[in-house]
């Protein structure tokens, strides 16, 4: 008979939380949620009960049993010991959730015809731990769960693989464990074809596991168990350590802030918040009676019927910076529904340069679009009269209209979605809706366009941030909305392409969205601890993320290798060859530099600032 064994924690079973003193962190918050000396107290007590136990056993292995009964649980007394290892099993229990690769391995040997046993050093009783691996489908009928409390003997002096062997009397054996010296040497040492299981952390989330804040350790523990349920992948991992910690804490904050505000229902605005309403939709056991509805815009589908009445004034407003200084003539034509031939050949109207290079040239495009001479202004207005009322059609279909207290959800930066659409609803004697952006610039369109709450300020978050966010954190499956149309007796949104839902959309939201659901059923505690995760996974992002494989930043055209001159130019010089060019610097330098290599990036931008201070107060 051929045996194939498993450990089962941090193996088979991983806990949602992280390290087995989390359980003890959330037991008594579940024991005591409204006292939190009682809960701090209990806490403190369960992390040392164990070894307070041990001197009254007589050298017998221990069981959650004594750990309460010998280890002093009687004093917590709103409580029966039983009603105590009842709570602290139900808790275990929530927190254990298979490991996709290893219960792989368990079907692919038990298909083979071996015998699948699972061994523990474990406190917990064989009966608990049976039912556990049962739901999770990693034990059947007639295979055997081996405890060393029950069989007096433990991994860890390797006599726990003696006793399974004599009960077995295997002719092979292979076993499977995450512990290099209870799974690995020690069963070795017993003639048994070891494997090492890696359920190890990532630099980002062991940063949080030696955080003195419990909280932070559970949502380190909650990545890791995501990571892991997502294949442990390059896609899954950056996730798990930035996606899911800089969206779920930002969702939350909204979330609060729409309660507060008495918003029923919020609008996810596409592309960008594609992400953020899939997490809202796991939180909704947290924020029950707020509406969570998807829209279809863009600035280009904005733009013409925001400009119903077209003035040069209106199309700089939407412009960044309020100048078309530096844009090309045919990209800006297109924005307007027309084209260089088609302005000629219809309009006889011909533009004597490609790009808008100086003010007097915006002036002579803006007149000939705008003026009063312009013979495109009418057929513009017309153009715009009719996607505005196909607009309004798709906004009263989708209860924007209809008077409930609403807001959207976007990710930011200037506002000018936010200028567009209130404009729009002010024309049609609406009111103005609140807009929630992740972070803003310092230039963001001021509040006479409409009320906006920012999560980040300018001074909050770098400048590189913002193309990762726009380019990776918010990967959606829907391409641009380019206008809308009728389609079955609905306003339907015209996309610039197919949907898409490659590696990148698949991992941020299933780790996003396991993550939230988790995330929604912890104490406060942890929900209050967010905007700390959030900080703790950002600061990664500069300082550590050399630890991390970034290949998925580069097959999304974020970052590349960078050439010799290229890392001279980043590094010295402020140029910028990638959208993140911190990422670029990591692909590009052996680990062991990367902080130093990094450190001179940051001297070389204060001096080049300090350097064009001086010179600008001199001159």
């Amino acid at each position: 008979m051929k045996i194939a064994s498993f450990d089962i924690f941090d193996t088979t079973l991983i806990r949602k939380c992280g390290n087995p003193d989390n359980i003890f962190y959330l037991l008594a918050h579940r024991l005591y949620p409204h006292d939190e000396e009682k809960c701090q107290e209990f806490f403190l007590w369960r992390k040392g009960a164990e070894r307070a136990a041990a001197p009254f056993l007589n050298g017998r292995q221990t069981t959650i049993g004594d750990i309460y009964w010998y280890g002093g649980g009687k004093k917590f007394k709103e409580y029966t010991l039983p009603q105590l290892i009842e709570a602290e099993q139900a808790v275990e229990s929530e927190n254990l959730t298979t490991n996709p690769a290893i219960k792989a391995v368990i079907e692919k040997h038990r298909n083979q015809g071996d015998t699948i046993c699972f061994i523990s050093d474990m406190y917990l009783y064989r009966r608990f731990l049976t039912t556990v691996l049962e739901r999770e489908g990693c034990l059947q009928k007639g295979e055997i769960v081996y405890v060393s409390c029950e069989m007096g003997a433990r991994k860890s002096s390797g006599a726990l693989y003696e006793r399974v062997r004599d009960l077995c009397r295997p002719t092979a054996w292979e076993h499977y464990g995450d512990h290099p010296i209870s799974d690995i040497r020690r069963a070795e040492e017993k003639g048994i074809k070891a494997h090492l299981v890696q359920t190890c952390y990532t630099a980002t989330e062991k940063m949080l596991t030696r955080s003195d804040n419990y909280a932070l350790r559970c949502l380190a523990g909650l990545q890791r168990a995501a990571r892991i349920k997502a294949g442990c992948g390059a896609h899954a991992a950056l996730a798990a350590d930035f996606v899911a910690p800089s969206y779920i804490p930002y969702l939350h904050f909204i979330m609060q802030k729409a309660v507060e505000r008495g918003v029923e229902r919020l609008y996810f605005l596409s592309r960008d918040s594609y992400i953020l309403q899939k997490i809202a939709e796991q939180s909704t056991t947290l924020y029950p009676d707020i509406e969570l509805k998807y829209l279809f815009v863009s600035r280009k589908a904005l733009l013409l019927p925001y400009l119903k009445e077209p003035t040069a004034q209106k199309f700089l407003a939407v412009q960044d910076k309020q100048t078309i200084v530096g844009q090309s003539v045919e990209e800006l034509l297109k924005s307007l529904g027309t084209s260089s031939c088609e302005m000629k050949e219809r309009f006889s109207t011909e533009f004597g340069f490609g790009k808008i290079r100086n003010k007097k040239e915006e002036n002579e495009f803006l007149d000939r679009i705008f003026g009063e001479e312009s013979e495109f202004k009418p057929h513009l207005q017309q153009m715009a009269t009719e996607k505005r009322n196909l607009l309004n059609d798709y906004f009263a279909q989708e209860g924007l209209l209809d008077g409930t207290k609403s807001a959207m959800v976007d990710v930011g930066w200037l506002g000018t979605t936010r200028l567009m659409i209130n404009s729009i609803l002010r024309e049609e004697g609406h009111s103005d809706t609140l807009f929630f952006y992740y972070g803003v610039r310092r230039d963001v369109l001021g509040t006479e366009h409409g009320d906006y709450i920012t999560y980040n300020t300018p001074d909050t978050s770098k400048t590189e941030a913002t193309f990762l966010v726009e380019e990776y954190y918010s990967a959606s499956p829907y391409q641009t909305t380019t206008g809308y149309r009728y389609e079955g007796g609905r306003v339907k949104a015209e996309l610039a392409g197919e949907e898409n839902y490659d590696k990148v959309v698949e991992n941020n939201c299933a780790v996003a969205m396991w993550l939230a659901a988790e995330i929604a059923k912890q104490p406060q505690a942890i929900v209050e601890a967010m905007r700390e995760w959030w900080e703790g996974s950002a600061a990664v992002i500069y300082d550590n993320v050399h630890l991390h494989n970034l290949t998925p930043f580069a097959e999304r055209g974020i970052s590349h290798k960078l050439g010799f001159k290229e890392l001279i130019n980043s590094l010295l010089l402020g140029g910028r060859s990638s959208l993140y060019e911190n990422g670029s610097i990591a692909m590009s330098v052996p680990r062991c530099l990367f902080k130093a290599l990094y450190k001179l990036h940051e001297l070389a931008a204060e001096m080049r600032h300090s350097i064009a201070t001086f010179i600008y107060r001199w001159r």
